[in-house]
């Protein structure tokens, strides 16, 4: 089986609190670690990523110039586990699942790294 197999075939399950939200309410939104996926206004996936801090990264992506597309809706969920390194699994083994399953446009590294998968 491949590496690149091996992670589709992962039996990954995205928490159940996944959460929404638009750029008129990212202050909501608690200063943790996370996975987020941006949406277009079409509706389409156009980024997938990770961060310690979601709310800070949120409003990073939404004042930056965006090449190609305007966002929409974010869709995120937290990643909190009292172990830091823990924590870091999972943020990268959920980002990586995520791009690999749903092909992000804008993911310039399709390869997301393998290190705690």
């Amino acid at each position: 089986m491949t590496e690149w197999q091996s992670i589709i075939n992962l039996n990954v399950e995205i928490p159940d609190d996944e959460l929404e939200l638009t750029i008129s309410n990212y202050k909501s939104v608690k200063k943790k670690c996370g996975v987020y996926r941006i949406y277009n206004k079409d509706g389409k996936l156009m980024y997938v990523g990770q961060t310690k801090n979601l709310r800070r990264r949120l409003y990073e992506h939404f004042t930056e110039k965006r090449k190609g597309y305007f966002i929409q809706t974010v869709r995120f969920f937290y990643v909190d586990f009292e172990d830091e390194f823990i924590t870091k699994s999972y943020l990268d083994m959920y980002e990586t699942y995520l791009i690999r399953k749903l092909k992000p446009r804008y993911n310039v590294q399709q390869t997301a790294p393998m290190r705690y998968i």
